[in-house]
């Protein structure tokens, strides 16, 4: 998560976010809209208010929302032009965004370090505290939502230990949470 983590985290200190704000009010609103404006500049690198199709996953996972790969291919294709030049604009990315943070956010929370740790403990049978990084490649190459092969690797740059090559989850769990 070095990485595409890395984005989301400059991405949030870049907009200051935090996606327990309440949408109430006016104020709420408008300041909501600052927080994706913000967010979507990053990537708006000649900032004609729109940015890369590839980057709108990395854009929403800052904003504190975590689709699937199947939701997240959904509501690019839902926001992408008739005719896709490879880009999305701003107005249709705040559009969705929007919608996403007021309606559909809590359904898509990070999980908790608990939850990580459990389902990683579930994956250690010999109760090791620890995975091989290997193992690890092969478990998130075989099951489960499917990575392309940038993912994975950084996943794995992440996660493993490079003196022992281990993934000692209970550092990786808490490490995943507080992102």
């Amino acid at each position: 998560d070095g990485e595409l983590g890395g984005w989301s985290r400059q991405v949030e200190r870049s907009a200051g976010w935090d996606n327990t704000m309440a949408f109430a009010g006016e104020d709420e609103h408008a300041e909501l809209r600052k927080k994706i404006k913000e967010s979507f500049q990053v990537f708006d690198r000649e900032g004609r208010g729109a940015c890369d199709v590839r980057e709108v996953g990395t854009i929403i996972r800052s904003l504190n929302i975590f689709p699937t790969e199947k939701q997240l291919q959904r509501w690019i294709h839902e926001i992408e032009e008739e005719e896709p030049t490879g880009f999305i604009v701003f107005d249709k990315f705040e559009a969705l965004a929007v919608r996403l943070l007021t309606e559909e956010a809590m359904s898509h929370k990070r999980n908790t370090e608990d939850e990580i740790l459990m389902a990683f403990q579930a994956l250690d049978v010999d109760k090791k505290g620890y995975l091989e990084a290997d193992e690890l490649e092969r478990l998130i190459t075989s099951y489960g939502e499917k990575f392309s092969e940038e993912e994975v690797k950084e996943m794995i740059i992440a996660a493993v230990d490079p003196e022992t090559n281990k993934v000692y989850y209970e550092d990786y769990a808490e490490m995943l949470a507080s992102e």
